[in-house]
């Protein structure tokens, strides 16, 4: 910006301006909000007329009301434990379509005990279920066994997997042997 001598303006409203227009937005009955939701509020709405950076917003939200700041803060997801009893145990399958647009279609697996990247293969289409099974083939051959379990997601492409993982297991005597 500075080479074509464009420069950039401080086009943020007042902070009495904006402290105003939050206490006022909050007595309208967006006290549960977030300061992002606040921030949306005050620079997209043609009655608010206010302009704002997040900083700010987030800043004044905490001044003015710390304890729903806080509440907010303890109902914010946290990551869930996730216990599973050996290598082999639970396999995890999914498709990665972000690529497709490219041409590239990506599937992989890990293993759920110690997250190791079973394959991770690169085709044209993940939706073919052969190609996938292919994959899913190939695994088995190469620990020359079955894992016990196998996620999915129940999409098209993981029909195959389904049906070999049931014939493969039929036969086993626990509790999730030719289970579904």
């Amino acid at each position: 910006m500075s080479k074509l001598k464009l420069k950039r303006y401080n086009n943020e409203s007042q902070l009495p301006h904006i402290l105003d227009k939050i206490v006022h937005l909050r007595e309208q009955g967006y006290s549960e909000v977030g300061y992002r939701s606040m921030w949306r509020i005050l620079n997209t709405y043609k009655n608010c007329r206010i302009r704002a950076t997040q900083e700010t917003v987030r800043f004044a939200l905490n001044a003015l009301d710390r304890s729903s700041v806080v509440r907010r803060l303890n109902r914010r997801l946290t990551r869930r434990r996730y216990c599973n009893k050996g290598p082999n145990f639970c396999i995890h399958i999914d498709g990665y379509d972000k690529l497709k647009p490219y041409g590239i279609s990506i599937h992989g697996a890990i293993d759920g005990f110690s997250r190791k990247i079973l394959w991770l293969s690169a085709s044209h289409s993940n939706k073919n279920p052969r190609f996938v099974a292919f994959d899913y083939v190939h695994y088995l051959k190469t620990i020359k066994g079955v894992p016990r379990m196998v996620r999915a997601d129940a999409g098209t492409e993981n029909v195959d997997i389904k049906y070999i993982q049931l014939a493969l297991r039929s036969f086993h005597n626990d509790d999730v042997a030719g289970c579904i």
